[in-house]
């Protein structure tokens, strides 16, 4: 049955070349994006300084938002790059443009020294890794997904999923061993500038590694015929039902991320007293979860099916939110863990066919440009929002409750999708579930319509 993953060692070279350098790229990635959310209280002292100490991090996770807003626009350029000039040459460029602009925040200097300059520069080398990060998503899944074996897109799309959190793990960790090696008081001053300074030779691994690969061999098989020469705007016109779907099925996943393990360690230490340090921890452990349940979860998804799992993930975390908040009340530092771990469940549930789903959903000719515009659109909304939309939630209602229902809302905007979403497990990858969009462009076939796949 073609639906059965193979053994991961059964892997060809090519593709395991391919899953490494993506992944690696991936891991730098959202290592330096995600660096910002983990030191938001220092970052706050020092770039957004006010008399009301919650009031400069709601404008720190403010700008955290803005980040997010600009990402389309990452998306539109290295999306349309992608599928005028290759995969290969986007990432490349991707790569080392976030890791400049994330060395360059750690040079920045404080409010104190150059005044209002000083959160204008962290805000504008913000919106380039804003930039940066709207491009990555795209471009790494396109690559990664169109180099794997037959019945093994999902398994190759998880990686990029678990090297994500891997990213943002490490984020999280060097948080947790600048405040253990330097002291609060040395974190807080210039600490935690060290961490982003590593973002540059770290950047230049990425870079080294993405020059060596070869193209997507999906994309090198495109006939000039069949060419967009402007595949953003035939994504807009043929395939936005995909784009929607793609937007709402990314809310609760992105949410979860965002809310529950970026927001979360600064939203247990200063709204539910718990220790920061265990705060961090608890934040490390959902990470360390995601990275690894994301692989096998993605490997029943290849045999079983995309939608079960959106629907059950979906469904699994609107119920499980407020429970969810109930046990991080606690403060315990395992019952918050565990809290944590339980929604994640369902979030998992959702992120391990993703990759797969959202290639399978565009033909090749217009695929990074559909998708990318997708997937920011459903990070902007519920992603890069979430942070600041529950900090005001919890502020405005007097509730430390409201980001469950925060994430109860997300969950359900995703289930809808997920119920309008076809099954592309068997989809031809090189057209995509063409239609969806209302029928197949110029020298396209049909084989990937949805009456076809019901029929498989």
């Amino acid at each position: 049955m073609s639906g059965h993953p193979q053994p991961p060692e059964a892997a060809p070279r090519p593709f395991r070349k391919a899953v490494a350098a993506a992944s690696i790229g991936n891991f730098i990635e959202w290592y330096d994006f995600a660096l910002y959310g983990f030191f938001a209280k220092a970052i706050a002292d020092t770039f957004f300084p006010s008399g009301d100490a919650r009031a400069s991090l709601l404008l720190t996770f403010a700008v955290f938002g803005m980040s997010f807003v600009v990402r389309p626009l990452g998306g539109l350029v290295f999306g349309h790059m992608g599928d005028r000039i290759g995969r290969r040459a986007s990432m490349s460029l991707i790569v080392i443009l976030i890791s400049v602009a994330s060395a360059a925040m750690a040079l920045v200097p404080g409010y104190d020294t150059i005044g209002i300059a000083a959160p204008i520069l962290i805000f504008l080398l913000r919106c380039v890794q804003g930039i940066s990060a709207g491009g990555e998503w795209a471009s790494s899944a396109s690559y990664v997904v169109e180099h794997a074996p037959p019945g093994r897109r999902a398994f190759a799309g998880s990686w990029q999923t678990s090297t994500i959190a891997l990213g943002m793990l490490t984020a999280a960790l060097s948080a947790v061993a600048v405040s253990l090696t330097t002291g609060a008081g040395a974190a807080a001053s210039w600490g935690w500038r060290v961490p982003f300074l590593v973002s540059l030779p770290l950047g230049l691994v990425g870079l080294y590694l993405r020059l060596r690969l070869g193209e997507s061999p999906e994309f090198e098989k495109v006939d000039p015929g069949e060419a967009e020469r402007r595949p953003l705007r035939a994504a807009l016109r043929r395939d936005w039902r995909s784009i929607l779907l793609i937007a709402g099925l990314t809310a609760a996943p992105t949410m979860c991320t965002y809310v529950l393990l970026v927001y979360g360690p600064t939203f247990l230490s200063t709204d539910l007293g718990m220790d920061p340090q265990q705060a961090r921890l608890a934040g490390v452990a959902g990470f360390a979860f995601m990275a690894v349940a994301v692989v096998p979860a993605s490997m029943l998804s290849d045999r079983f099916g995309r939608r079960p799992f959106l629907i059950a993930g979906a469904i699994w975390v609107a119920v499980s939110s407020l429970l969810t908040l109930s046990l991080m009340h606690t403060g315990r530092w395992y019952l918050v863990v565990a809290g944590l771990i339980l929604t994640l469940v369902g979030d998992v549930m959702m992120l391990a066919p993703q990759p797969a789903l959202f290639c399978e959903l565009f033909p090749t000719s217009r695929r990074a440009s559909g998708v990318s515009v997708g997937y920011n659109l459903g990070v902007i909304l519920f992603g890069g929002a979430g942070p600041y939309i529950s900090g005001t939630l919890v502020e405005v209602t007097a509730s430390t409750y409201a980001p469950g229902w925060y994430l109860m809302g997300g969950a359900t905007l995703s289930l809808i999708a997920a119920v309008m979403t076809p099954e592309t497990l068997r989809t031809s990858l090189h057209d995509g579930v063409t239609r969806l969009a209302g029928g197949p462009g110029r020298g396209e076939r049909a084989s990937g319509s949805i009456h076809e796949i019901a029929e498989a």
